[in-house]
């Protein structure tokens, strides 16, 4: 029997390549994972933006390889998950008219609106669009339609919140991906494709907020009456609490990175007190000691820092106050901090959890699926089952995995 194709997502984060691989179970309509390898760049990568071509080529080549040699099949599909600066969020909407006899609106007319809403998004020959996602349908004047193929009307409008990109940092992944012949078949914005398998519907409709504590940067996704509101990237990440106690304790930054993970908190709480850890020093030969208490004091001011950003970033924003109600999902590797969701709840006065996918879209081995580091490229191949993401695809040759926009909605609904 042949081994069957699976679909990889890549991952391009702040310092790292990850790539996880599955199988699409459409009968049971979930992806179940086999799969994964996560690999070091920081020589190559820094913010999800590539900055030595040869050596992120050299960490996407290695990460593939081990995820196709740990799922024990052929990659047959590559989704790349990318985030950065280079991206931004812009809104826009889109009209078509409904020119059929019996006014059905068709997957055509869907289309044409969104292919509207795509001229009127402004932008100059440095950038492109990433992905348009449509956040709901207008038909004469009636909102809040989400699939429309079916209904009658004389005009359909569409809200879209479209994600835009630097073309050259775009080129430049795909160019280091094509050097060690590995195909890009669509491109999704990272922070959607993990919000997308972690939030529910009610937290959704609620208003909820999903915070990705990564590595130098923390990306946001709010959600409010069940649609996307708000997407934005905080420059402060995990890393630079991993500096902070570097130049502390005087330690290298693999060190001081095990000594956040493994002795660390987001708060002091009465059980640090008195309570030490050994550390190697920066030449490798001393062995010091240091208190858990000192160790949070360097480490609260970052959190605060990234605290007072998100909270500042979603008053300047127009639904900024709905996602209290739905509270927060925290993923991402400085999601797993000791205290971290105390320190979000105490800040925000609202629920928080950590996110792990949502079990009737993906399963998989626990290591794998409730691993916040993955989750982005876990995301990146669920999104091949929904096609949420990338229901318009401007310069698609139409061959790729999300080609159709009747098949996203045949499956999302």
């Amino acid at each position: 029997m042949a081994k069957q194709e699976l679909v990889a997502g890549l991952d391009i984060g702040s310092n790292q390549v990850c790539c996880v691989a599955g199988a699409i179970d459409e009968d049971a309509r979930l992806v179940k994972i086999l799969g994964c390898a996560c690999v070091p760049c920081s020589d190559g990568i820094k913010a999800g933006a590539v900055i030595n071509i040869q050596e992120a080529a050299m960490s996407m080549a290695r990460a593939f390889e081990e995820t196709e040699k740990a799922a024990g099949s052929h990659i047959g599909n590559v989704i790349v998950a990318v985030r950065g600066s280079f991206v931004e969020a812009k809104n826009s909407k889109g009209v078509a008219n409904i020119n059929h006899s019996n006014r059905e609106i068709t997957e055509d007319t869907v289309a044409n609106a969104l292919d509207s809403a795509r001229k009127m998004i402004k932008i100059d020959n440095e950038h492109e669009i990433l992905q348009i996602v449509p956040r709901e349908f207008i038909l004469n004047q009636q909102r809040g339609i989400q699939n429309p193929i079916g209904m009658e009307g004389t005009f359909i409008e569409v809200d879209v919140h479209a994600l835009v990109a630097v073309s050259s940092n775009i080129g430049n992944i795909i160019k280091a991906m094509n050097s060690v012949d590995i195909n890009c078949d669509d491109k999704i914005y990272g922070y959607l494709a993990a919000g997308d398998i972690l939030v529910t519907k009610e937290e959704k409709e609620l208003g909820c907020l999903v915070v990705d504590f990564g590595g130098l940067t923390t990306g946001l996704v709010h959600y409010a009456d069940g649609i996307i509101r708000y997407t934005n990237e905080v420059q402060v990440g995990s890393d630079y609490i991993t500096r902070d106690i570097m130049h502390k304790l005087r330690a290298s930054f693999a060190v001081s990175k095990e000594v956040k993970e493994m002795h660390g908190a987001a708060f002091a709480h009465p059980e640090l007190k008195n309570s030490e850890f050994e550390y190697r020093a920066a030449d490798g030969r001393s062995i010091k000691k240091y208190e858990r208490s000192h160790l949070v004091e360097i480490i609260q001011p970052r959190i605060e820092q990234v605290l007072f950003v998100i909270e500042d970033m979603m008053k300047k924003s127009s639904y900024g106050s709905q996602f209290l109600s739905g509270g927060i999902i925290l993923t991402g590797g400085g999601s797993r901090l000791e205290g971290i969701t105390e320190a979000f709840e105490k800040y925000f006065s609202c629920s928080v959890r950590i996110g792990t996918p949502n079990s009737d879209r993906v399963v998989g081995p626990h290591e794998i699926i409730l691993n916040p580091v993955y989750t982005a490229a876990i995301g990146a191949v669920s999104s091949v089952m929904t096609n949420t993401y990338a229901v318009y695809t401007p310069k698609s040759s139409g061959n790729g995995v999300f080609s159709k926009i009747g098949k996203w909605f045949k499956e999302t609904f």
